[in-house]
């Protein structure tokens, strides 16, 4: 439930907005091309505020005016509506044309109008629509930290094995809702990356980074991973297990970079994670009934999941039995860059870039 004293906001230049939780869409709503406009734009017109005018606005002629703005392909639906809908009240309203490329080129939003107020506030506009957009959108990379060191592997296997066959009886029980070992990972932040000059930024500014983490993690960071936990308060009715993950020297080293990294992420604009938490929650998904093989003949999503309701598994008994176990201890193996949906040679998630282990592309 949304805090409604810390509601979700959008910043562009000197103004800010509020996003109405109500308007957004779940997964299966971001696949779809349709798209109805409900913004009222009378509420984001700076034109009549004595705003300033865009800087990439520049007058070409007397009387006429001209900007381009640099928006994703992928974003485009959003701003030309339904059958052209929204595009046509944006053009009305600012007494601009609008030049969009085709779906599926990427290229600018071409804006001109006869005033440069005009075509500031059909900017806005337009950058509003796309940000609102981009919330809408599923996620397409995030910043990782594998798990997949073969002691991690080793005791992930016997902890499977182990809860096969003690707890299958337990309700929700199954082989087909454990994570793939080749893919244990801990998640720093999700990113809605949509072109390459976006995965660009994203790599700059990991890279940019990599010396303050690295001061911060120390000569020789090792991390332990131990301990279940789950994400509801029914052990009895969970959807995601998972384990623990610290600095072996119980120090909050590990702690204090991964926070940092999400902030300099949230700084750059380009990650999607709720920054008004305190920390981010050091975990490994172990168990998760989004895994779980379609047994109903709902349809597959992206990556294989399902999109018909989650079914929970019982973990009381497990929890009582094994919730000290561990997963082991192993040097840190870096943060990286990953691609969602992806499969490398390696059996991990493709990875775009990765620092502390090599400090460049891979």
């Amino acid at each position: 439930m949304t805090d409604v004293l810390k509601p979700q906001v959008l910043r562009l230049g000197n103004f800010c907005y509020r996003i109405n939780p109500g308007d957004k869409l779940s997964d299966n709503d971001s696949l779809q091309f349709n798209y109805t406009e409900e913004t009222n734009f009378t509420e984001l017109d700076p034109a009549g505020s004595g705003a300033d005018v865009d800087s990439r606005v520049k007058e070409i002629s007397p009387g006429r005016f001209f900007a381009s703005v640099d928006i994703p392909s992928a974003l485009f639906r959003f701003i030309i509506g339904k059958k052209g809908d929204t595009k046509r009240k944006l053009e009305y309203e600012t007494r601009c044309t609008i030049v969009i490329p085709a779906r599926g080129v990427e290229g600018a939003i071409v804006i001109k109008g006869k005033t440069a107020r005009s075509v500031t506030s059909a900017i806005t506009r337009i950058e509003v629509l796309a940000d609102s957009g981009r919330q809408k959108t599923d996620f397409t990379h995030f910043v990782s930290v594998p798990m997949t060191h073969p002691v991690v592997q080793r005791h992930y296997q016997k902890f499977q094995e182990q809860v096969l066959t003690q707890f299958s009886k337990c309700h929700g029980v199954d082989e087909s809702i454990f994570q793939n070992p080749d893919k244990l990972h801990l998640t720093v932040a999700t990113l809605t990356l949509l072109n390459d000059p976006e995965v660009t930024q994203a790599t700059e500014v990991i890279l940019s980074c990599a010396d303050e983490l690295s001061q911060k993690l120390g000569s020789d960071p090792r991390l332990r991973i131990q301990n279940l936990d789950y994400m509801n308060d029914d052990p009895t009715a969970i959807d995601v297990l998972y384990a623990k993950v610290r600095s072996a020297d119980n120090s909050n080293s590990f702690q204090v970079a991964v926070d940092l990294l999400c902030s300099r992420l949230a700084e750059a604009g380009i990650s999607r994670q709720d920054f008004q938490r305190d920390r981010v929650k050091l975990h490994v998904t172990l168990m998760n009934t989004l895994f779980r093989k379609d047994t109903g003949g709902g349809g597959p999503g992206p990556g294989g999941r399902n999109f018909k309701p989650r079914e929970p598994f019982d973990a009381q008994s497990m929890l009582k039995v094994m919730g000290l176990f561990d997963f082991g201890e192993i040097p840190f193996p870096g943060f990286h860059l990953s691609k969602r949906y992806s499969t490398s040679c390696t059996g991990y998630y493709e990875t775009v870039v990765d620092i502390i282990t090599s400090g460049s592309s891979s």
